[in-house]
């Protein structure tokens, strides 16, 4: 479900050349690369549903290479052990959601030992998912989105998130970690107009 990009070409993890259609390839990034800022991502995901439990039978006709792809594929995906995968289409995926498909985020990483908030857009009108090593808050705008890194990079966001923050821990930044910052009281505060999705 990994793919890079490299000579004009998608590679998957098995060292294979994959010629399909791009309707369900988005640019992808994991923890290493906002470590990095690299930027464009290089890495893409192929993302076969846009919420849990959707039908991916529908693949079969909109991206029939695809469809090909995966069948030639899903023994892997079948032995996928794990109970959320019961009585859910051949090929689900979770964690993934309308937020997922959001045009701009701000994200970070969960095992770097910095708190550095990232903004990222969309490349090629295709918003950049990330994989579960990273947290994002969803926003709409650039605007929106920059407005909630500022506040996230304030003295008084960064203090109160220290002040938590195990840093020995294998995954120092944690969803319970950032859930416990009121983000609407920092703006507040400061003065700042939340964007109102976020509060």
């Amino acid at each position: 479900m990994e793919l890079r990009s490299c000579g004009g070409r998608f590679w998957d993890g098995l060292g294979e050349s994959v010629e399909i259609e791009d309707i369900f390839i988005y640019p992808m990034m994991k923890s290493s690369d906002l470590a990095r800022s690299a930027w464009p991502p290089t890495r893409h995901m192929l993302v076969p549903q846009k919420f849990v439990g959707e039908d991916t039978s529908r693949i079969a006709d909109e991206a029939p290479s695809t469809w090909q792809y995966l069948q030639a594929h899903g023994p892997y995906l079948d032995r996928r052990a794990s109970r959320i995968y019961r009585n859910r289409p051949r090929l689900s995926i979770f964690g993934v959601g309308e937020y997922t498909f959001a045009p701009w985020k701000v994200a970070i990483s969960g095992f770097y030992k910095r708190l550095e908030f990232s903004v990222m857009g969309s490349v090629e009108e295709k918003p950049v998912l990330l994989d579960d090593t990273c947290y994002f808050l969803p926003l709409a705008s650039r605007g929106d989105a920059d407005t909630v890194a500022s506040l996230l990079h304030s003295d008084l966001a960064q203090g109160f998130l220290r002040s938590r923050i195990f840093w020995d821990a294998k995954r120092p930044i944690t969803a319970g970690l950032l859930c416990s910052l009121n983000l609407a009281a920092v703006a507040d505060r400061l003065g700042v107009t939340l964007p109102s999705a976020d509060r």
